[in-house]
């Protein structure tokens, strides 16, 4: 088992569902029927791709404020993530990069943690999209509970 398998087996264990990669070096996740996460190894750089369509934003002044919004927050440090516009669905994307095993840090404990932050920084601003609002910058809607994959840290 390659090193990009071992992650996304060590993460399934996790979140208790068998994960391994397509053909095409790739996995996707469905979170609650809100968030299609695709997790895709990008081999010649040595990591790993995580990105979502988040909502599609329609023409007119709000996707005009979302989109300014946005690439505010692209501009905080530290950046959990990147957001990013397609104009071919008129969707709000957002995306990042974890590097591999082989760099100091990358297990499946804490890939489960990026991910869940990465999930909640969508989830968040799904929400706020689709009830007219935006979140303030660098803020990310705290559930109170478990995490988002309901793991249990001892």
């Amino acid at each position: 088992m390659d090193r990009f398998a071992r992650l996304l087996a060590d993460l399934g264990v996790l979140i208790d569902v068998v994960l391994y990669p397509d053909p095409k070096r790739a996995c996707k996740l469905n979170i609650d029927n809100q968030l299609h996460i695709q997790i895709e190894e990008d081999e010649p750089k040595d990591r790993i791709l995580i990105s979502t369509f988040i909502c599609e934003i329609l023409p007119g002044k709000f996707r005009e404020k979302v989109l300014c919004e946005t690439l505010k927050e692209n501009n905080l440090y530290p950046r959990l993530a990147t957001f990013t516009y397609s104009s071919r669905n008129n969707m709000l994307a957002l995306f990042s990069y974890a590097y591999h095993p082989g760099h100091p840090g990358l297990t499946g404990d804490n890939f489960a943690d990026f991910l869940g932050k990465f999930i909640e920084k969508g989830l968040t601003w799904k929400t706020a999209i689709e009830t007219g609002q935006l979140p303030q910058r660098g803020q990310i809607l705290h559930k109170t509970g478990p995490s988002i994959f309901d793991i249990q840290k001892k």
